[in-house]
C-alpha cells in the first residue's frame, strides 16, 4: 500500500471531530442529527453510531460541547472553548490538507493504476469502518512525516544509505511477525 493511502485514512478519520465541531458551531444537534447532516452535506460519507458517540463523549468531557435533553434526545452545542480549539484545528488543518493535496497529486501521477485501484477500495472500507491496521495509523504517519521532512530538508541524497538500512530492518522484522 503506497503512503498517501495511509495519509488518506488518518485525515478523514482526524477530520470528523473538525466536521463534527463545525457543523455543531452552526447549530445544536443530537448525534443522531449529526450523522444524518454529514451524509447529506457529503453525499456518501455516514460515520457510524461507534465512531460518533465516543466522540462526541470525547468533545463532552474536554468541555467543547455542552448537552442539554430535548424531547428525551441529547442535543450537543459547541462551548465557547469548543469554537477557540475549532479555529485553531481549522488553521492547522488547512495547512496539513495543501501539503497532502500537493503529496497526492505527485503520488498519484507515480502509483500504479492497481494502487489507485486499491486507494478506492481502502477508502470504501473507511466509509464502512472495517480498515484494517487502523489502530496502526498514528505509526505510520509519523514514520511519513519523518521521511517528507528528511526529503523537504534535502537529507534524502545524505542520509540515503542509512535511510535505506533502517527501513530493510523494519521489512526484515515484519516478515518474521507475518510468518509467525
Amino acid at each position: 500500500m503506497c503512503l498517501w493511502c495511509e495519509d488518506l485514512i488518518t485525515m478523514l478519520k482526524n477530520h470528523l471531530k473538525i466536521i463534527v465541531m463545525t457543523k455543531l458551531k452552526e447549530k445544536s444537534l443530537s448525534g443522531y442529527d449529526l450523522i444524518k447532516e454529514i451524509y447529506n452535506s457529503t453525499g456518501s460519507w455516514k460515520p457510524s453510531f461507534g465512531s460518533m458517540y465516543p466522540l462526541l463523549k470525547e468533545l463532552y468531557n474536554n468541555k467543547l460541547v455542552s448537552i442539554k435533553v430535548v424531547n428525551r434526545k441529547k442535543v450537543y452545542s459547541l462551548t465557547a472553548q469548543g469554537v477557540k480549539v475549532l479555529n485553531e484545528a481549522v488553521d492547522a488543518s488547512q495547512d496539513t490538507i495543501r501539503v497532502m493535496l500537493k503529496e497526492f497529486k505527485v503520488m498519484e501521477s507515480i502509483c500504479s493504476p492497481q494502487e489507485r485501484d486499491h486507494t478506492h477500495a481502502i477508502v470504501r472500507e473507511i466509509k464502512q469502518n472495517s480498515f484494517p491496521f487502523s489502530n496502526l495509523a498514528e505509526e505510520i504517519s509519523k514514520l511519513q512525516k519523518i521521511l517528507f521532512k528528511l526529503h523537504s530538508d534535502g537529507k534524502t541524497k545524505t542520509c540515503e544509505n542509512e535511510i535505506k538500512s533502517i527501513l530493510n530492518e523494519a521489512v526484515i522484522k515484519l516478515k518474521r511477525v507475518r510468518s509467525i
